[in-house]
């Protein structure tokens, strides 16, 4: 355990885990420089200028035993975002049934697009929604038509309910080619990040001491998962400003293997704070705003700007090398 300058509790010197390089590197403090550094991302949602972006969704409830079952189908690529648990929160919040199943991903029900442009909340939920209000259309003109029947019971008579729908975001425009102008894109998000560092100037040796992330999601549909990409996209960030770097000699790549193409793993990562804010956007589902991509845009440069202002280098590339730090004159700022 270390303080908060970073000396072990017990005074007997400077925890190494908490240093630039932590135990496995030379330094023992000495050149040891803190400096703070912000960044802000702001990035398209969706696809943009025009392109025909949608996707597609089945919703299906029947009888499973005696209750109500929810299948909902779609070929929206879960890649670790949360997508699948998304999907069945809509649905249990449009239908009001419990038991949902979402199918495996699969394109003979329609397309979902890419994932990727932070894009199938918005565009995956919407249809989803769209097609559990048409579900829900049709099972109350059932009930209506059977008046005090319960939803199972009209299942029982009507057999399963089924739709299918497409959504689509508002459209968007090439921009101008003149002016450079236009209504290009369905929605911007915004992250901005504040970044410390210690850096050894002798070593070139650089920790993140701490990440702290602001950023405008619309609308919090899973705060659990919404904090994981908040952290996941800084860590990519963080990775992208210190570690990663694919290195090419004569078209070969130097480095194939993340034994030598280094990303951040739990003991590069900070402690971070996060600050969430909700202004819904009025034109998407639930008012929610594409979250995973954002804090990968201003993770990056918040982190160079804090290696900045404690080595008083421009830095101008990254990822900053530790021969960019500590192989430089001897005039140093």
């Amino acid at each position: 355990p270390a303080g908060p300058d970073g000396a072990g509790v017990d005074g007997a010197g400077p925890d190494l885990r908490l240093l630039p390089g932590g135990v496995a590197q030379a330094t023992r403090g000495e050149g040891v420089r803190r400096g703070v550094g912000y960044g802000v991302g702001i990035k398209n949602i969706c696809f943009s200028e025009g392109f025909d972006d949608y996707s597609t969704a089945r919703v299906r409830v029947e009888l499973a035993g005696d209750e109500p079952h929810v299948l909902v189908h779609t070929a929206a690529a879960e890649v670790g975002q949360g997508l699948v648990t998304v999907q069945a929160q809509i649905a249990r919040t449009e239908l009001g049934i419990e038991r949902v199943t979402v199918a495996p991903a699969d394109t003979a029900v329609g397309s979902a697009g890419s994932s990727s442009a932070s894009r199938q909340s918005y565009v995956t939920g919407g249809a989803v929604r769209a097609a559990c209000v048409a579900v829900r259309e049709r099972l109350g003109a059932l009930r209506a038509a059977h008046p005090g029947l319960s939803l199972c019971e009209v299942l029982e008579r009507s057999g399963p309910v089924e739709e299918t729908r497409e959504f689509r975001h508002r459209p968007t425009f090439p921009m101008d080619p003149v002016t450079g102008q236009g209504n290009s894109h369905t929605q911007l998000a915004l992250c901005v990040h504040r970044a410390v560092v210690d850096v050894d100037v002798d070593l070139g040796l650089v920790r993140v001491v701490e990440l702290a992330a602001v950023q405008d999601v619309g609308k919090i549909l899973n705060p659990l998962a919404l904090e994981g990409q908040i952290h996941g996209g800084s860590a990519q960030g963080l990775g992208l400003a210190l570690m990663e770097e694919i290195q090419v000699r004569e078209g070969r790549v130097l480095n194939p293997s993340f034994t030598d193409y280094l990303i951040p793993t739990i003991l590069d990562m900070p402690p971070m704070r996060l600050s969430i804010l909700e202004n819904p956007d009025p034109h998407a589902p639930y008012g929610l705003r594409g979250a995973g991509e954002p804090p990968t845009l201003s993770s990056t440069p918040a982190v160079a700007a804090a290696v900045r202002a404690a080595t008083g280098l421009d830095l101008p590339r990254v990822p900053i090398r530790p021969e960019d730090i500590a192989l430089v004159p001897a005039s140093r700022p």
